[in-house]
């Protein structure tokens, strides 16, 4: 057993032991507190019968969401199925133990914990985001520009740019908008994988939503808000981010 899965499994442990222990102490209390016909007196077990399925469903979840970032397929629709799959099964588990061990129906089963269970499963994700989610190996970027050409889909059939004949590249939601001197084209992709496919040395953000081509920089305009512009050689005009503001300067000061 690796170390990431000794992980996923003790923070599933301590976690769920010390969500158990809590609700059998307040309940404790609580019976300890009212009078004797305001008792609840559950059973002893009764939340370890109740959430003790979490035990296994948790780690489980870790894994899945680690294994398909470790493969570079968490997208969201991924994320959602894995919890879609981790809530059925939580049901399916939870409403045949209900029946078996306790006798209670199925439909009250469903209705007692199908709105309880999908925040669990949320508060589960955001766990394992904050605290187990393997870091992702970013592309790296290509530093060779010579013979290098971005493709661009036409209906007619794909046309090749030259990395030295883009200006900027803007983001345009499902798409991106690559500018050249003459004209502009739309290619679906998004910002961040065209940023991958670029040269480094020849392209940075300047916004979160601008690539710029260094060469075409004339100069960088700053507000007093932190913020900016900057100016190209055509005349054009591109939002600077505070967040871009000091990578903009270095690459420039590098390129001087």
């Amino acid at each position: 057993m690796d170390k990431q899965l000794r992980q996923e499994w003790l923070v599933s442990l301590l976690g769920w032991s010390g969500v158990i222990l809590f609700l059998s102490l307040i309940d404790t209390l609580h019976d300890l507190w009212v009078a004797d016909s305001d008792k609840l007196n559950n059973h002893p077990l009764w939340a370890l019968q109740e959430w003790g399925l979490w035990f296994l469903f948790t780690p489980l979840l870790f894994r899945l969401l680690n294994q398909s970032a470790a493969r570079h397929q968490l997208t969201n629709r991924c994320c959602l199925q894995i919890c879609a799959l981790i809530f059925i099964n939580a049901m399916l588990y939870q409403a045949l133990f209900d029946l078996i061990v306790l006798d209670d129906s199925i439909a009250y089963s469903l209705l007692y914990f199908a709105p309880v269970h999908p925040v669990v499963i949320f508060i589960n994700v955001f766990i394992w985001q904050r605290y187990l989610a393997l870091p992702q190996a970013q592309p790296a970027q290509v530093d060779d520009a010579a013979g290098q050409m971005l493709t661009i889909e036409q209906p007619e059939g794909a046309m090749q740019l030259s990395y030295d004949d883009i200006i900027q590249i803007n983001s345009a939601s499902n798409y991106v908008e690559v500018c050249t001197a003459e004209r502009s084209w739309l290619k679906r992709a998004t910002l961040k994988d065209i940023e991958t496919q670029l040269p480094r040395h020849m392209f940075v953000r300047t916004h979160r939503a601008h690539l710029v081509n260094i060469q075409h920089i004339a100069r960088v305009r700053l507000k007093s808000s932190g913020s900016g512009y900057v100016e190209l050689k055509s005349g054009r005009v591109v939002a600077l981010s505070k967040a871009h503001k000091q990578a903009v300067r270095a690459r420039l000061q590098n390129a001087a």
